[in-house]
């Protein structure tokens, strides 16, 4: 139905109660004035929108948000919901959150006008400054979000930070004022740092690497790098290139106490694996 608007993963649900006016819909960095009635949730007390599920937009009242300042899984969706909105549109909202506590699912159901929206320019004519700086603003609530241990909504920060950084490729055909360029490498390598820090914390080594490779190929004697990838190769039994990755931070960090702990982990499994190794030879040989 022409009225109904659905996200491919199922998750948000839009339905239009009153038709809007056909202009542009609102993209990242938009400001929206938005007005929340009738709250509904199924599987989670109202009051714990705000504590449990972090919400910052959810509130029977009447509001100004900006699109891509959303910290939390269900604001993230409310958001990409409004972007399929049209100016003095009012639809029902219905939000599927998954409750990894108790692994059921929670349900809010609620209606949003988009009473206007104050246009922001397409990405594609952000200026290199500006990409830089809404950038390094999403790092750094990246950064606030993962000392609250809320360490996906900070993945999800870095990665949005990431793919504008990624429009910027390749920067050295864009000719920048060195010291622009400069920080937007540095704040790449931060930010890859970053990731594999949330990826480590959720067990995906396998991107914990691959991101470290990144960093790595850029900035050879990177300590942060080495760690994750010596503890991520330790994690996936490469013992020896975890001894290898983590003897390497040691000797560019000498007082590093947790790499120290790591090696002197990983490299006592390594000297066992070779001792086997040599006795297996042995035996062979002897018979």
């Amino acid at each position: 139905m022409d009225n109904i608007w659905e996200s491919r993963d199922k998750t948000v649900r839009k339905e239009i109660l009153k038709k809007g006016i056909c202009l542009k819909k609102p993209t990242e960095r938009c400001e929206c004035q938005i007005v929340i009635e009738d709250i509904n949730v199924s599987g989670m007390n109202i009051t714990d929108l705000k504590n449990q599920l972090h919400t910052e937009i959810l509130d029977d009242i009447e509001k100004t948000i900006t699109i891509g300042d959303a910290n939390s899984e269900i604001d993230r969706k409310i958001e990409r919901g409004i972007q399929y909105m049209m100016v003095e549109e009012k639809s029902l909202f219905t939000i599927c959150i998954s409750d990894l506590s108790t692994k059921e699912s929670i349900i809010v159901t609620f209606t949003l006008m988009l009473k206007y929206f104050k246009a922001f320019k397409a990405i594609w004519n952000w200026t290199p400054e500006e990409k830089y700086e809404i950038a390094l603003k999403y790092k750094e609530i990246g950064v606030k979000l993962f000392k609250q241990t809320r360490h996906i909504d900070a993945f999800y920060k870095f990665s949005q930070a990431c793919k504008i950084l990624i429009t910027l490729e390749p920067i050295a055909d864009l000719e920048l004022d060195k010291s622009l360029e400069n920080n937007i490498n540095a704040l790449r390598i931060t930010l890859y740092n970053n990731l594999a820090g949330c990826q480590i914390l959720n067990h995906n080594y396998e991107y914990v690497i691959e991101l470290c490779n990144k960093i790595l190929d850029k900035d050879k004697n990177n300590v942060k790098a080495f760690y994750r990838r010596g503890v991520a190769y330790g994690k996936l039994t490469n013992i020896e290139n975890a001894v290898s990755d983590l003897k390497k931070v040691i000797t560019l960090e000498p007082h590093n106490a947790a790499a120290k702990e790591q090696f002197l982990i990983y490299n006592e499994k390594l000297q066992e694996a070779n001792q086997k190794c040599k006795d297996m030879v042995k035996r062979m040989f002897r018979t």
